[in-house]
């Protein structure tokens, strides 16, 4: 299955001016609510792992830029279930996005600066992007190496997709959050930020980048966006992205080390694989969990949300040792478990939201998957 797409395609944008688009894209699963995130699938082939994650280097360098402003940054990740050492004891892991966005609120709200993304940028050097970091240093010029941040970035975050768009005078790196995850103002800012150091850094030209559009509002003090990114800043634009000026970066050889960069390329196309390759059973779970509480998800559904057919998708299933609605029983049951835990409903209430025709209905599935009732469940575990 194909989990990075990469299309080209021209659009207008006057009556004689077309762009060329190329489209990096990780393939949009559904994120699960803060709920059932917390869920754990144990179906045959799967692996339990947050869907969108980004690499430790960002908390690590939160951190640095909360110390130079005598803010300790421990307080802050205890409140989201995170620690200091952790990061500093596995540089090269991954958090959660969902975790991030909440720590980047937090950050907000310690520091009393919405362009604080900005300052945590300072502390992130290429080599924080391990072997990415190599390739874009040993690619020819600015332009590849652009390329090859938006063709591999879901090894930095997952959790959103990269475009370049090709006009006669711009190159524009835009980001364009997956629209079911929630990604910090703040995050943005510093990737944007990081990418542009980045490039003043392999190339010493400061008119790389005309201008540079954000989603957020630049309010109360828009200064603060255009001092640190040292060009104009448009607010609540279509796009979060960095406009390159095409002649500048033409001009803007870099190491150009063919070998090196290809044995750079091997091991993040190694990574990227590892990091999305997921059964198609996975899928299907994620999709019933996006469905689940909205509307009884149907096979039909899943065979669409993936692109397949609805006999692929069953044979997919089968060459994994399952089927639809054993996945679907799986996940209404263990779904089921966090509200008996974690809640006050009637099991009536818990059997009708999860799509149970009556309390009889969920009763039997429940204790044909878990060897007692749902009121045993709960009582043992109200215990």
């Amino acid at each position: 299955m194909i989990y990075f797409q990469e299309t080209a395609h021209f659009i207008r944008l006057s009556q004689h001016t077309y762009a060329r688009v190329y489209r990096f894209t990780s393939l949009p699963d559904t994120s699960l609510t803060h709920k059932m995130s917390q869920l754990t699938i144990t179906t045959k082939n799967m692996i339990n792992r947050p869907v969108h994650t980004t690499l430790a280097a960002w908390p690590l360098a939160i951190i640095r830029a909360l110390k130079a402003q005598d803010i300790d940054p421990a307080p802050l990740f205890e409140q989201v279930g995170l620690s200091v050492a952790q990061f500093k004891d596995n540089p090269d892991g991954r958090v959660d996005v969902r975790r991030m966005t909440q720590f980047w609120q937090l950050v907000e709200q310690a520091t009393g600066n919405a362009a604080f993304g900005l300052e945590v940028a300072k502390y992130v050097q290429p080599m924080h992007f391990r072997a990415l970091g190599l390739l874009m240093l040993t690619a020819d010029n600015l332009e590849q190496a652009i390329q090859k941040l938006a063709q591999y970035h879901a090894m930095v975050s997952n959790s959103a997709n990269i475009e370049l768009h090709y006009t006669p005078e711009h190159i524009q790196f835009a980001i364009q959050p997956i629209p079911s995850v929630d990604i910090s103002p703040l995050a943005i800012d510093s990737f944007l930020a990081t990418l542009h150091q980045l490039a003043l850094q392999l190339t010493s030209n400061p008119k790389l980048i005309n201008k540079v559009t954000l989603q957020r509002s630049g309010e109360p003090y828009p200064e603060r966006w255009q001092n640190g990114f040292g060009c104009a800043v448009e607010f609540k634009q279509t796009h979060n992205a960095l406009w390159f000026d095409r002649q500048q970066v033409a001009k803007s050889d870099l190491m150009g080390d063919k070998k090196m960069a290809a044995y750079n390329e091997s091991i993040v196309q190694s990574y990227v694989q590892d990091l999305t390759d997921k059964t198609v059973s996975q899928h299907v779970v994620h999709y019933i969990f996006s469905q689940l509480e909205k509307s009884e998800p149907t096979v039909t559904g899943a065979a669409q949300h993936l692109k397949l057919t609805e006999r692929s998708l069953r044979r997919r299933l089968e060459e994994e040792g399952n089927q639809f609605r054993g996945l679907l029983q799986d996940c209404k049951v263990q779904l089921a478990k966090q509200y008996l835990k974690d809640t006050q409903l009637p099991i009536t209430d818990i059997a009708l939201r999860l799509g149970f025709a009556d309390h009889s209905n969920f009763t039997r599935a429940f204790s044909k998957l878990t060897g007692q009732s749902p009121s045993a469940f709960r009582k043992k575990h109200l215990l």
